[in-house]
């Protein structure tokens, strides 16, 4: 009895649409213009499932076996080898003009989009290391903080998915063997490719949105890097005010010692032994003083030792000068520079350009895709063989991905709005810094143009009164606390003048290893 192989595809129509599904237009693409067009041969007509078989078992069983050979060898032609990604080179950062006191900003160049980002895990020694400068501590951070390389690796990542989420379904291959035994034969065995396609361009979407994640990344990678910058500069600072405490602490120290050796002679010719007593307490305050100075300078280098990677960095005095010109700063140029420049304003704008890019891929969703499969096959029973041809796609009669465009909209909302919300959050940041340096630059130029000035001249003026013997020693030991407290009082001002300087100068980024 003759048997003849149909090849079949199923016809599937699409349901018209609901009245509230989201109306998305489609192109024709071409794997659809290639089903119509294409004509299918005709499949010859076998001699019957039943009829005498020709050949012997043997040659069935060569035959099985090159049809296994076969469709072994398709599914190996069919694997892809795996992406390699090569690595990027680290954004490389190109200081600018230097601006007096030793302080410069840094600008970040652009990266092509043609390369990604690698982190260089590479640590220097700490043998011999010879930091002194601004700038060797600014280099040292940024090769050898871990936090940078942390982010990079998050660059990599974004980069991976990008490239991931754009590639094509991978070819399906299979064998199949059927009826075994029935009429004592080998059955129907044979081999099918089958091949999903993607419609509606889902796949350079996939990309697109990817892409805006890899740029929001690299943004805040750039944000990383302020941040460290900032950091390090704020402790070099913070090392150098520390150095100058201790130089005016030992100053103090010495001039203390000085008035209780001249307090002792003056009780040797009847003088009050107040004097006596009163230079003693001036002494150990001083001592105190020195000891804390030498302290807090061991905390901060330790803290600016841990800010470029090298925690056990052994102590070295910094070179710098807190009395330069601190770059002048206005409100206006300031917030206009932060709006322009700012990593975190960039990072959430680029979410919404992300998120744009998700709205049109959920609603790419509602096309749905096509699998088209072919495959070859023997009837040992009849000796003939046939071919099968079946295309298959889903009638999307209740899910068109309704909660996915939903959701897509919203994250595009919520998007848009967190721009509103860093804007404003940058705003109210820079006013509080802002308040910063206006205080401390008055009182930094106030202690220097007339407070220092005046409290030297008053310790100069007790001095001569006391040797003319108009005046008690008593009132040479307080004119030099008070010369003291405001030494030490400048400094302070002059180490907040620099810290927010260079926090407005570092677009507000702060705390890089929190």
């Amino acid at each position: 009895m003759g048997r003849q192989t149909s090849r079949s595809c199923r016809a599937v129509t699409a349901s018209r649409p609901s009245p509230t599904r989201p109306a998305v237009w489609v192109s024709e693409s071409p794997v659809e213009r290639w089903f119509e067009s294409r004509q299918l041969p005709e499949v010859p007509r076998g001699k019957g499932r039943y009829a005498k078989r020709e050949g012997t078992d043997g040659e069935n069983l060569k035959q099985l076996a090159c049809l296994l050979v076969l469709a072994a060898s398709l599914a190996s032609g069919c694997a892809q080898t795996r992406a390699r990604v090569a690595p990027r080179e680290p954004i490389p950062v190109a200081p600018s003009e230097p601006i007096a006191g030793g302080w410069r900003p840094t600008t970040f160049l652009a990266v092509s989009d043609t390369t990604l980002l690698a982190s260089d895990t590479t640590e220097p020694a700490t043998d011999d290391l010879e930091l002194s400068s601004l700038e060797s501590f600014e280099s040292l951070a940024l090769s050898a903080n871990p936090t940078i390389a942390l982010q990079q690796a998050r660059v990599d990542a974004a980069e991976g998915r990008r490239l991931q989420v754009g590639l094509r379904p991978n070819p399906v291959g299979s064998l199949s063997v059927q009826e075994i035994g029935n009429e004592n034969s080998a059955g129907q065995y044979g081999a099918f490719l089958g091949q999903k396609y993607v419609r509606a361009d889902k796949l350079q979407l996939n990309r697109n949105a990817a892409g805006w994640e890899v740029k929001r990344a690299e943004e805040q990678l750039a944000a990383q890097r302020l941040r460290v910058l900032t950091d390090v500069r704020r402790a070099f600072y913070s090392t150098l005010v520390a150095q100058q405490r201790v130089k005016v602490a030992r100053e103090l120290y010495e001039i203390a010692r000085q008035a209780v050796l001249k307090a002792r002679e003056l009780i040797k010719n009847q003088q009050p032994r107040t004097i006596l007593t009163q230079a003693e307490i001036e002494v150990e305050l001083a001592a105190l003083l020195f000891e804390n100075s030498r302290t807090g300078q061991e905390a901060v280098w330790r803290r600016l030792a841990t800010l470029v990677g090298q925690p056990s960095l052994p102590r070295q005095e910094v070179m710098g000068d807190l009395d330069a010109d601190v770059p002048q700063l206005a409100w206006k140029q300031a917030l206009e520079r932060l709006r322009r420049e700012s990593p975190e304003l960039a990072a959430v704008a680029a979410d919404v350009e992300r998120t744009r890019w998700a709205l049109h891929r959920a609603n790419a969703e509602g096309t749905p895709n096509v699998t088209l499969q072919a495959g070859a096959y023997y009837d040992d029973a009849s000796s003939d063989p046939f071919a099968t041809v079946q295309l298959s796609m889903p009638i999307q009669a209740y899910d068109w991905n309704q909660g996915g465009i939903a959701e897509a909209e919203a994250d595009a909302i919520a998007a848009r709005k967190s721009v509103e919300r860093v804007e404003l959050s940058l705003s109210h940041r820079l006013a509080n810094v802002f308040r910063r340096y206006e205080q401390a630059r008055q009182q930094a130029s106030r202690y220097s143009d007339t407070i220092l000035g005046k409290a030297k001249q008053n310790l100069d003026l007790n001095r001569q009164s006391y040797e003319s013997g108009e005046s008690s020693y008593l009132a040479v030991l307080t004119a030099q606390r008070s010369y003291s407290q405001a030494r030490l009082a400048s400094l302070n001002a002059l180490e907040q003048l620099w810290s927010a300087t260079v926090e407005i100068q570092g677009l507000l980024l702060s705390g890089s290893l929190e």
